[in-house]
This record gives structure tokens, C-alpha cells and sequence, in this order.
């Protein structure tokens, strides 16, 4: 573990001297449980990772506006206004790390909580561990994050800036295979399938989903830190 430890300082001394300003700098900490907590500043591989995720309309809410009624006449009328936004993002680090995050946007808040159904999984690089979570907050103040909230349809995201706390486990004993992770349709939370269906997980083979570890040998973990994303390829909408 001390070994792991000086790796990853490594990396963070190779990050800072250039990554000061970088629009892709990524700040995290890992704090598994009962062992030496470890800290990476890497960045995103803006040639692997075209766009910073995407964001579809979660719900939309209908009001009145307001009217009168009398001897006269009346008036009545009603607004869409849609403020919530469900965002799925996959970021591809340098040093080799992927996180998939989907979580719940709203313009009208400063943060938003994981999707409690698929959550979040960061797999591979230098932890060599997948940890996966269904818990967790995703913070992005003021122009943190640039979704169109007049546009009642699928967007994608050039750029975010973004604080994670994220809770979750992984295997003590299960090392990651794999960098990429896709999504698929899931009717139970468990397997993939080919139907259509509301619910969707990530998964690593386009079979089973990958969901919180429970076996014996699982151990609790906290993600924290900074995420800024840059898709200079992205025209916002």
C-alpha cells in the first residue's frame, strides 16, 4: 500500500507543475477504509473523452400562471418549466482512470444527488480497483455546468466544473480488466437486456450490471474532489 501511495504522489508532482490552469485538471481523493487514503491529480484525456457527458430533461412540471374570472370575462393560462435534468458522464483520465457518473441536474440548486439506481463506478488506472456506488452528492455552484435549460431535449455537455463526494465499495480481492464502460438497459438491476426499459446500469461486458460490491471482502470507500471538463469540440446548444 505505501508503494501505491508513492505512485500516485508521483503522478500528482508530474500534474501540478502544468496543470494549474488546466481545463481538464482532475483533483481526487480515495479514502477506503481503514487504509492510507490516496490522492491523484490527473487529467482528462480530451482526445479519448469527446464530450464532457449528456444531459436529458427528468422531469417537467406544469403551473398555472395565473388568471381572473367575473362578470367580465376571464383569463388563464399555463408554463412548462423543466429545471431538472438527468446527466450521464464518462471520463477517461490520462492516468489510465474512468469514472461513470449519472446524477440529477437542477438549475435552480447548487448540487445534485447520485442516480440511485446507477450511480457511479471508477474502474482501473492506478487504484486498479473498481469501486462502485449508488450514494453521493455532485456540487456545480455558479456556471458549473453549462445545460441549456430551454432546450427540451438530449444535449451534450462541452464543459463542467464540478465537486464529487461519492460513496461506495469495492472488492479487496477483484482487480479492473477493462477501462471502458458502457450502459445498458436493465429490467432488474442485475442483468442487461435488449428491450427497452426505464432503468439503465453500467456495465463492463454488456451482460450483468455493475452494481455495489456485498461480499464478504467488500470495503467502504469515499471519492472527494474536483472535476473540470473541457470538450472544446462540443458547440453548446
Amino acid at each position: 500500500m505505501l508503494r501505491l501511495v508513492s505512485v500516485f504522489m508521483v503522478f500528482s508532482s508530474i500534474f501540478w507543475g502544468c496543470g494549474l490552469k488546466n481545463e481538464n485538471k482532475a483533483e481526487v481523493s480515495i479514502f477506503p477504509d481503514g487504509e492510507p487514503s490516496l490522492y491523484f491529480l490527473g487529467e482528462v484525456d480530451s482526445d479519448i473523452t469527446t464530450s464532457c457527458g449528456q444531459a436529458t430533461p427528468a422531469t417537467t412540471t406544469t403551473g398555472t400562471t395565473g388568471g381572473t374570472t367575473g362578470t367580465t370575462g376571464g383569463t388563464s393560462g399555463s408554463t412548462t418549466n423543466n429545471t431538472r435534468f438527468t446527466v450521464i458522464s464518462q471520463l477517461i483520465f490520462k492516468t489510465k482512470e474512468t469514472l461513470n457518473l449519472r446524477f440529477t441536474y437542477d438549475s435552480t440548486q447548487i448540487q445534485g444527488k447520485i442516480d440511485p439506481q446507477q450511480g457511479f463506478v471508477l474502474a482501473g488506472g492506478l487504484f486498479g480497483k473498481t469501486v462502485q456506488g449508488t450514494q453521493g452528492t455532485v456540487e456545480w455552484f455558479n456556471q458549473g455546468i453549462n445545460i441549456d435549460t430551454a432546450l427540451q431535449s438530449a444535449q451534450q455537455i462541452s464543459f463542467f466544473n464540478l465537486e464529487i463526494t461519492l460513496n461506495g465499495t469495492y472488492s479487496t480481492t477483484a482487480t479492473s480488466t477493462t477501462n471502458i464502460l458502457n450502459s445498458c438497459n436493465t429490467l432488474d438491476g442485475v442483468n442487461c437486456t435488449s428491450g427497452t426499459s426505464t432503468t439503465q446500469c453500467f456495465t463492463s461486458d454488456n451482460r450483468t450490471c455493475l452494481v455495489q460490491n456485498t461480499t464478504s471482502d467488500a470495503k467502504s470507500v469515499i471519492i472527494r474532489g474536483t472535476l473540470k471538463c473541457n470538450a472544446p469540440n462540443i458547440v453548446p446548444q
